[in-house]
């Protein structure tokens, strides 16, 4: 940041002469003071700059987020799809099970049938 400090060091050594400081302490306290004002003083134009920035950074962090929400959004529907295909899935193979189950049931039965009928 570039400050622009209106900082007049002239009045303020004479100031500080007027009260017992020596011509020395007081350009030494004056130029002191103007460096320390320049480099860590904000001025308007320097917090409107900031302000520039934060907004600008405010906007791509919200498009940023927009974007994952779109992201999230598509693997939410991609989980739901996955959730239908396991339901499904899962309903396949009871249907599987119980039929394999009846049939061995079946053939079970008309083995023994056949062997009570052929048994001496």
């Amino acid at each position: 940041m570039t400050s622009q400090i209106l900082f007049d060091r002239l009045a303020y050594v004479d100031r500080l002469k007027a009260g017992s400081f020596s011509e020395q302490q007081a350009r030494a306290a004056a130029d002191a003071l103007g460096e320390a004002l320049t480099e860590t003083v904000a001025t308007k134009a320097d917090i409107a700059q900031l302000e520039t920035t934060v907004s600008q950074l405010e906007t791509k962090m919200e498009t940023r987020f927009s974007a994952l929400d779109v992201r999230f959004a598509n693997v939410d529907t991609r989980f739901a799809a996955i959730e239908t295909r396991i339901a499904e899935s899962r309903a396949s193979v009871i249907q599987w099970v119980v039929g394999v189950a009846i049939a061995a049931c079946t053939v079970g039965a008309a083995v023994a049938s056949f062997i009570f009928k052929h048994m001496p």
